[in-house]
């Protein structure tokens, strides 16, 4: 069983992007930004330079199309004074380096030209960020994270620049929506946890994926039909496997609400399994439907590493 902590992001409104054509298989690393003044996006993926340092204190990144690239991106983000960076929300970030002031977060992103100097005439970046995945080597030099950020620069309310950054690490999310006429009632949330833990144990003879979540847990079970093993596919579902259906069954709740499922749809876009059989990533989507009500609750689970 694997255990991830891993941050969410909804309150950056303004920082929801959609990254067009990225790969969401194993560790991975790009930088997405969209500039909300310009209306221009730029994508870094395949082929590009990642170069990381930093500890739990401060992270320096820049990514380029090459090492000598002349267009480069810059970020740096610095914890809070006296704290260590894990999973979470970092708001009210302001410039970084000497320019800190109190126990705000520092942060700069910029492209070859520093918003941050001194005889400035003070902080001129409003930003915010949440570290959605962060890892550390026996040294404590950062070797894996994941951060999505919004900056602000001259005044709070101006446009922002809003992006994603991702080093050596793959999607973990669960998002779920449903109307009204669903037994569970209207659900719309997108999880990826400042606070959540989220977990995928099984083989292809079975699978329990499991997201605790502030105020809320899920567990969804997953069971191939009878005599066979779970493999990329689509599968008509059930609430337990037979010989031509997959079984598809959610709990929600810390006291588990549940709904006999006698119809639904599971597709298994990506699945990687080790020599033992183990389950080791899951990309897949879901229609789940209650015995007696034509409501569905759908669902998109990314369990990837």
């Amino acid at each position: 069983m694997k255990t991830f902590v891993h941050a969410t992001a909804q309150w950056l409104c303004a920082a929801a992007i959609l990254i067009v054509g990225a790969p969401e298989a194993a560790a991975q690393s790009l930088l997405s930004i969209s500039n909300h003044a310009t209306g221009e996006t730029s994508l870094f993926a395949d082929g590009a330079v990642f170069s990381v340092a930093g500890d739990g204190r401060a992270i320096s990144i820049r990514v380029g199309n090459n090492v000598k690239s002349s267009v480069a991106w810059d970020l740096r983000f610095e914890a809070p004074e006296g704290e260590v960076f894990k999973p979470g929300r970092y708001n009210d970030a302001g410039c970084p380096f000497s320019m800190r002031s109190g126990r705000a977060p520092g942060m700069q992103i910029t492209d070859n030209n520093p918003i941050c100097r001194p005889g400035t005439g003070g902080d001129s970046i409003w930003g915010s960020f949440a570290i959605r995945q962060i890892a550390y080597d026996g040294a404590g030099e950062v070797t894996a994270l994941e951060i999505l950020f919004s900056q602000r620069v001259g005044s709070p309310d101006a446009e922002p620049l809003t992006g994603l950054i991702r080093y050596r690490t793959s999607p973990l999310s669960l998002t779920l929506n449903s109307d009204a006429g669903f037994a569970w009632g209207a659900i719309s949330s997108d999880h990826d946890g400042d606070t959540g833990l989220f977990q995928l144990e099984g083989t292809t003879d079975g699978l329990q994926y499991t997201a605790s979540v502030p105020r809320d847990r899920w567990v969804v079970a997953i069971q191939p039909p009878s005599g066979q093993q779970l493999h990329p596919g689509t599968y008509v579902t059930r609430n337990s496997a037979d010989a031509i259906r997959a079984g598809l069954s959610i709990r929600r709740g810390l006291d588990p609400q549940h709904c006999i499922s006698n119809g639904g749809k599971l597709h298994i876009l990506e699945m990687d399994v080790a020599p033992t059989g183990e389950v080791l990533n899951l990309r897949a989507t879901f229609e789940y439907r209650c015995e007696g009500r034509s409501a569905a609750l759908r669902g998109t689970i990314r369990y990837l590493q």
